[in-house]
This record gives structure tokens, C-alpha cells and sequence, in this order.
């Protein structure tokens, strides 16, 4: 039994807690045995595996025959903990039972280019404008890349080589968007399996429907700061990764992108999107369609009765802020 809880401290879930593994259904009382025998320790209630837990864990995974490598206990294990909590209250809630729930925690999503600060956006008479418009960068990658329709789109319109040499020649650096949690929702997947993917997907995107979970900041500028990041996200695949698979999948029906501001109780989520909301279409301007919500990790703890699909879920216990302008 400790091997198996051993192996669940993996790249994606660093940190564990007792309440935590007894969320995802096992048996909690091996921990302190773990940390005895010098494969976990533990602080401030919070378990991560040691230099001998490494090795532990691949000789316990081995034997398993399961799939992973271990994780490196994080500068932050509080939001690790907290990042487990909302896979696993997410994936508890509905099943997608025709479809793949891919998730991926602390992940960094490549955008060009890599603007800040004041660079991304500014208030002008309490409403954000989008700044990076004005950037020279932007309107370089916007001249050079075109969004393609769907009866134009191939998935080597934009070459990898290609990407690389425009980059490099243009001193053209990724920044990034850390998501806390990336739900990649593979609907019907039996119906995508001819698809013989595209080189510049590096995150199997495509025939997907996305879900981009960040906890939100203190400041409503750094949130917004993570919408304009979101935008530029989304142009980076419009224009320059995907161009004709964002928002359209293989078999022609509609793919969504959706950024979703998680916070811990229903009232600060349900406050948060009223205050994102006073801002209106201009949420998504640049980057229709697309949408921004905020969802509780209370509301999704509350889920009494399992959902059979995304779309019956988070539509249900979410407060969307601003949806896709039709």
C-alpha cells in the first residue's frame, strides 16, 4: 500500500496531504511509515518525497508497471496542495465519460511577444486597454502570420523551421502564462483518431475544448494582467502555431478556450466576476472568441452528484464574466 501512495507523488503532484489522499481515495495511514523510513518529509502538514524518495518512487513505479517520473518538492508546496485539491474536486465532479481528461498543473503556455507591465495593458478612465496592440512586436507577428480559415488551413501553413527562423531573426523572445491548472478536454476522441496531429502542437491542443484554471491575484491589474497574457496565448496559436485548429476542430465543430479564475470561497468567486464583468466585451477584444469565468473551489466540493460532461458542470456552479461576442 505505501509503494502505491509513493508513486502518486509524481511531476504533476509534487505534495500531498493527508486530507488529500483520502480525497483521491486512499489510505493515508502509510505517510508516517514513508517519512520513518526517509522517503517523504514532511512540513508544515504538507509531504513531499526526499532524495531517497526519488529513487524510491522509480523503483516503486517500475515494479508497478506504471508511467511518470518524480517530483521535486516545489518553492511553493502550499499551491502544489492546492493545485492536486482542484484536479481532483474537477475530475471527481463529472466523468466525460466519451472523452480524455488530460490535465497538466503548473503549466507555463508559450506566448509571443513577450510583453509586461504596462506593456500588456493600462487603465484609461477605469477601463483596460489593451497596450500590447501598440507594440511593435505584435504588429510585426501580425503582419508576418495570417489566421487561416478553415479550407485554408494545413498543418504545415507555418513550419516549425520557419517559426524558429522568424524568431531568431526578429529577436523575438516567448514570454509565458503560468496556468495553475491546464484541463485539456478531449470530447469523443474516437472520432479525432485519423487525425495525424500537426508539428507545432506541442500541448495537443487541437480537438480540444480548454480550460485555463488560475488562482487569482490580490489586485484586480494582475488578473487583468493574465487576460492580456490569454489574448496573446490565443493569437500566438491563431497566427502562428495552429493557424485554422483554435476554434475549430478536425471534424469542423466548434473548440473553446475558456479562462478561469479559480478562487477558494463561492462569494469571492461570484465578486470577482462582477468586478471582471464591468468590463464587458472588452474581456475578450482581440481575442474572440473566447471567455473569461470564475469558479469556487467550494462550489466544486459541493458537487453532490457527478456530472456526465464539462459542459454540464462548470456552466452550472461558474460565474461567467464575459462570453464569446456572437
Amino acid at each position: 500500500m505505501s509503494e502505491i501512495i509513493l508513486t502518486m507523488f509524481d511531476e504533476q503532484n509534487p505534495c500531498w496531504t493527508a486530507e488529500l489522499l483520502e480525497l483521491a481515495g486512499e489510505d493515508a495511514s502509510g505517510l508516517d511509515e514513508l517519512v520513518s523510513s526517509g522517503s517523504l518529509e514532511l512540513f508544515d502538514g504538507i509531504y513531499s518525497l526526499t532524495e531517497r524518495g526519488k529513487t524510491d518512487f522509480e523503483r516503486a513505479r517500475d515494479e508497478l508497471f506504471l508511467e511518470g517520473l518524480p517530483g521535486a518538492k516545489p518553492t511553493d508546496p502550499a499551491r502544489s496542495v492546492k493545485r492536486t485539491k482542484l484536479r481532483l474536486l474537477l475530475d471527481n465532479a463529472h466523468l466525460q465519460r466519451w472523452g480524455i481528461k488530460v490535465y497538466h498543473a503548473g503549466q507555463d503556455l508559450d506566448f509571443y511577444p513577450d510583453l509586461k507591465g504596462e506593456e500588456l495593458f493600462s487603465f484609461r478612465k477605469g477601463t483596460p486597454e489593451w497596450s500590447y496592440t501598440d507594440s511593435p512586436l505584435y504588429k510585426k507577428i501580425n503582419e508576418e502570420f495570417k489566421p487561416a480559415l478553415i479550407e485554408g488551413r494545413r498543418t504545415d501553413l507555418v513550419t516549425p523551421e520557419r517559426l524558429s527562423s522568424w524568431c531568431e531573426e526578429n529577436s523575438m523572445e516567448p514570454g509565458r502564462l503560468n496556468i495553475d491548472l491546464l484541463y485539456l478536454c478531449h470530447y469523443d476522441f474516437m472520432q479525432y483518431r485519423d487525425f495525424g496531429g500537426h508539428p507545432n502542437d506541442r500541448m495537443k491542443v487541437i480537438n480540444t475544448d480548454r480550460f485555463l484554471f488560475i488562482f487569482p491575484e490580490k489586485e484586480i491589474e494582475k488578473d487583468l494582467a493574465s487576460v492580456a497574457k490569454f489574448h496573446l496565448w490565443l493569437n500566438t496559436l491563431r497566427r502562428m502555431m495552429i493557424p485554422g485548429y483554435v476554434d475549430r476542430d478536425t471534424q469542423e465543430q466548434d473548440s473553446v478556450s475558456w479562462l478561469v479564475f479559480t478562487t477558494e470561497r463561492e462569494d469571492e468567486a461570484a465578486e470577482l466576476a462582477e468586478e471582471l464583468g464591468k468590463f464587458g466585451e472588452k474581456l475578450v477584444e482581440n481575442a474572440n472568441p473566447s471567455e473569461i469565468w470564475t469558479v469556487s473551489m467550494e462550489a466544486l466540493e459541493n458537487v453532490k452528484e457527478k456530472r456526465e460532461l464539462v459542459w454540464e458542470l462548470l456552466p452550472d456552479i461558474a460565474h461567467p464574466a464575459q462570453r464569446t461576442i456572437i
